[in-house]
This record gives structure tokens, sequence and C-alpha cells, in this order.
């Protein structure tokens, strides 16, 4: 059989999509993916077996009762298990599996920034996570085995939850709309809305691919943090001041001067560099697997280069981000950068378009540094 890399094809125009359903309405589209074939049930396990791959396994079904585990887990935990009712979740695979990450590029409907990582979970036959829902966009892929998924109401903080399971699981779920999940199937859900899914064959592989949605709290601190960083004390002075009328009462003149003297130190700049640092910082840190460029070479003839699964790169103005770092362009780099960042192979014609010698010494230092390796 001939190798193949995973893809997803939008089964409507991108701008239909966007219109009509990105984070409005669930779509479910029936064939819309392939070449899911690998990682297989051994691969995700021994993935999961590693300290630095965050992974859950999770027991349970109907009313109960539910286990959850942390990861790394042993060897001898699967011999354990049973035939039925768990769930083994893998976060962050494309990270580790580089031949996993190239699905993502068929997902440039959107910018590559919003991107979050490709969960994968196996499950036996009625393994599940119980009903749920989550707070970012979602495309769920079924690779392998058939999945029932019920969807419910949108949800959100108010709703309740089970107090008798550790995992945030909806005590109810109306039933809205039902699909069966067959190899190469793919449901979009948008935040919010309720979820279950539950394995119908043994060998039930499903695919998550998440979006990164930015909690402005958390932006707004990584901001500031910059915008502090390398700030010299400034401390509040009042020479000159008049006697309070009481010295009991903080009055409005002072209180607004204080803050807009604060306010005043937030530097633009310094929250722009902080915004694209955090959009280009991987969930996980470090390039902890070699690349194997045999399977994908074998797939595309046509790639002479290949972006490392876990190098999530971003450009803006005229600056490249590349893992939460900062790599100022200078003439044809620029070029360069932007192909780097719209996909993650490279044809050889690809890359001769858009190489000067400047560009040429930035690509020999990434590859140095192992952010992308040839085919």
């Amino acid at each position: 059989m001939a190798l193949t890399l995973p893809r997803f094809t939008l089964p409507l125009a991108p701008e239909d999509f966007l219109a009509r359903h990105w984070q409005r309405a669930p779509l479910f589209m029936p064939g819309a993916a392939a070449g899911l074939t690998h990682p297989d049930a051994d691969t995700l396990a021994g993935l999961a077996l590693e300290p630095e791959v965050e992974s859950r396994l999770i027991q349970g079904a109907g009313d109960g009762p539910w286990s959850l585990e942390q990861g790394p887990l042993e060897a001898e935990r699967f011999a354990e298990l049973g035939e039925r009712d768990w769930t083994l979740l893998v976060q962050s695979v494309d990270h580790y599996l580089t031949e996993v990450s190239l699905l993502l590029d068929d997902f440039r409907f959107l910018p590559g920034w919003r991107l979050e990582d490709i969960m994968i979970s196996y499950a036996a036959e009625g393994g599940s996570v119980g009903p749920h829902y989550d707070q970012y966009d979602v495309f769920l892929v079924q690779a392998a085995g058939r999945r029932r998924w019920q969807l419910g109401p949108e949800c959100d903080e108010s709703s309740r939850l089970r107090g008798d399971v550790p995992l945030k699981m909806l005590a109810d779920m109306p039933v809205t709309e039902e699909h069966i999940a067959g190899p190469g199937d793919v449901l979009y859900l948008p935040p919010g809305v309720a979820h279950h899914g539950v394995a119908l064959d043994s060998d039930c592989i499903t695919w998550s691919v998440g979006f990164r949605a930015p909690d402005y709290r958390d932006l707004l601190a990584e901001m500031v943090a910059e915008t502090l960083a390398d700030a010299a004390p400034t401390l509040y002075r009042d020479a000159g001041r008049v006697a309070p009328a009481d010295p009991g009462r903080l009055e409005a003149g002072e209180r607004d001067a204080m803050l807009e003297q604060a306010l005043g130190l937030f530097d633009r700049a310094a929250a722009r560099n902080a915004l694209a640092r955090w959009l280009s910082t991987p969930r996980q840190s470090g390039l902890d697997f070699l690349i194997d460029p045999a399977h994908i070479r074998a797939a595309d003839s046509d790639a002479v280069l290949v972006r490392h699964g876990g190098v999530r790169l971003l450009v803006a103005d005229d600056t490249a981000w590349l893992n939460g770092e900062p790599w100022p362009l200078q003439g044809g780099q620029l070029a360069l950068a932007g192909l780097l960042a719209r996909q993650r192979r490279y044809t050889e014609k690809e890359l001769a378009a858009v190489l000067d010698a400047d560009g040429r010494a930035l690509l020999d230092h990434w590859m140095d540094q192992g952010y992308f390796a040839e085919l």
C-alpha cells in the first residue's frame, strides 16, 4: 500500500464555512479526511509512557464509576484495562510526530496562529469522556473505528456539572443532533456546544484538531510583564501638594492621576511583542522527538524540506517569531519566512523562488537548530 499523508478537505467554500459555521453552528462532514493510518494504538501507547508527553487515561461509562489517571503511564497498565469502557488521550501528538502535523496545512482557511495542536484519542468499545463542552473550536476527525456523537445545547460556566466524577462532565445533556462517524468523517464543533462521543468499536481512534483562543486576561498579563521587564522603578511623587481637607479620603483627582501615570508606563511596542511571543509559543516546549523523513519523503516525492511538528512560526511586520523568539528579517528573509510560516513542507521550486544569500543563512541556522529538516 502506498504511503499517504493525512489530508482534510473542507466540503464547502471556505467563505461559506466561515460565514455559516465557524463559531456559530456544528457541521458534520462525511468522508472529508484521509491518510489517517498513523499513528496506531501501539504508537499512542508508547507516547503515553514518556514523561514529557501530556496524556490521560479515562475509564467509565454511563452513570459510572469513572476514573482519571494522568500520564506518564506504565506499560503494564494497558494489560490491565480489559476490552471495554476506557479511553487514552494523548495531547499535542503533532508536536512529537511531524507527519501528523502536516494535516494542519489543510486548515489554511484560518490563520496559522489560530491553530493549537492535535490531540489523539484511542478508545476501546464503549470508551468515552462523558458529555461535556469545550471552550475552543475543534474538528473531530475519525481515523479508525466508529464513534457515535450526540450533540446538545450551547453551554457555559453556569451549566450544571456532575459532582461525583473527576471530570468536567455535564449533569444533563439533552440530545439535539446525532451522527455516527466512521473513518474519514469529520465533525466541527464551535466553542460551548455540548457533545458526547462513545466508541462503537474497539480500536477507535479520533484526532482532535484544537484551536488557540487567547484569554484576554492572560494576554494582558503578558503585555504588562513585557512592558515592565526593563523599566526602572517609577514612584509616586507629590511635591508642592496642599494639605488635604479630609486625610481619610482618597480624592478622585489623586486617584485618577495615579491611574493615568501607571497606565502611561504601558508601551504598545512591547505589548505587540508580548502578543506575538504568546501566539508563537508552542503548547509543549522543546523539540523532543526527531523527524523521521522516510514516511514524508515516500508520501510526497516533491517535498525537499519539512518543518518540525513542534515549531510554531508566524511573521509580524518585519520579524519572524519562532517558538516565542523574535528573528528580525532583512532582505529576502522576509519572503522566505513568509513561505515557511504558511505551510509545513516545501518543494525545491518553492524554496528557490524565495531564497537569497540572507535567506540561505537563516534557513541553514534554523536547520542546524532542528526546526527544519531536509527530506
